[in-house]
């Protein structure tokens, strides 16, 4: 491998083009070298617009080409375990979007299948590398809110009806726990640092499309703490958490997708600390430059791929919940 890393993009899908290009090109040491389609004419429009060097008409030309190291994968979330799986035969490292599987077992399997290819996989929640959440991290850890009691966190928008949007196809693995549910899920258990002990949920699904549209969530933690999560396609609002701790609490808008320059909120004793955190780069970046660091540096990752099938484990369970009307125990 060079002193680069130099990435290829399996498909031409929006979020390669706003999220994962502009970020790659903040990075120190990544190049983007290649993009494939099923359609050529789409792979090479895409490399054009994004000045490209190479494009590609199938995955599989793309995962022969020795001079790609790592891909992106933000394929249909149906199709992230076989094309995951076949770019870790093909030795190329992965950048996945989330949910990295649609199932615990898919999940698991994903991280073996990698594992067993000596290659690094990770899960495309890009918050978990972001300055603005280890700098929270530091805030909670050293105690100003106090021990952690209980928090809020919401993600959801309109997605309007009817529509052709893959987050509403049931055979594409869609729905909206699926697609803005896992934020929530996974910055509750960034937050807690450990994994729920139970799960209580309510789904809206929707009629016509047979996947869920809006979920509530309470997930327990030790301690009797708990995480109370909204989340769906149903009603605007975005991203944003507020973490509750017994002697103060912090307000954290767009946790999920921070700014260049971002901030959140600490409130304690009736004062009002606002701690800036400017990273002046895509909220992609970060977490592509310490995928970087794992590759060319040997830097322990802060997470892998084994993180996602937690995020799983509670999916599974909030459907469960919500289909049987019970509290379902994680352990």
């Amino acid at each position: 491998m060079s002193e680069f890393i130099r990435w290829g993009i399996l498909s031409t899908a929006g979020i390669a083009a706003s999220a994962f290009v502009p970020a790659v090109g903040q990075t120190s040491r990544g190049q983007l070298v290649g993009v494939a389609s099923r359609d050529k004419t789409r792979a090479d429009a895409f490399a054009a617009e994004h000045k490209i060097e190479r494009s590609f008409g199938s995955y599989e030309e793309l995962l022969a080409c020795d001079d790609i190291d790592a891909i992106y994968n933000p394929l249909p979330n149906s199709m992230h375990a076989e094309w995951t799986q076949r770019a870790a035969e093909a030795g190329k490292h992965v950048f996945c979007e989330k949910p990295l599987g649609i199932s615990v077992a898919e999940c698991e399997k994903m991280v073996a299948d990698c594992a067993d290819a000596g290659v690094l996989l990770f899960e495309a929640f890009v918050f978990l590398y972001h300055p603005k959440s280890l700098k929270l991290r530091q805030v909670i850890d050293a105690g100003q809110i106090g021990p952690l009691v209980q928090m809020q966190a919401s993600f959801t928008f309109p997605l309007k009806r009817p529509t052709d949007n893959i987050r509403m196809n049931k055979e594409l693995a869609g729905g909206s726990l699926m697609d803005v549910g896992c934020y929530p899920i996974s910055y509750a258990r960034f937050i807690f640092g450990e994994e729920p002990i139970s799960v209580l949920a309510a789904c809206h699904i929707d009629a016509e499309y047979d996947v869920d549209s809006r979920a509530s969530i309470i997930l327990t933690f030790s301690g009797n703490r708990h995480a109370s999560l909204q989340q769906g396609f149903d009603a605007p609002g975005g991203q944003r958490a507020v973490i509750h701790g017994a002697d103060g609490y912090i307000d954290v808008l767009r946790p999920s997708h921070p700014l260049p320059e971002d901030h959140f909120v600490v409130y304690t004793g009736g004062d009002e600390e606002v701690v800036e955190v400017n990273a002046g780069v895509h909220s992609f970046a970060p977490a592509i430059e310490h995928f970087h660091d794992c590759l060319l540096d040997g830097v322990e990752p802060i997470s892998t791929g084994a993180n996602a099938a937690g995020t799983l484990r509670i999916i599974e369970a909030v459907l469960e919940s919500s289909r049987t009307g019970r509290r379902i125990d994680l352990v």
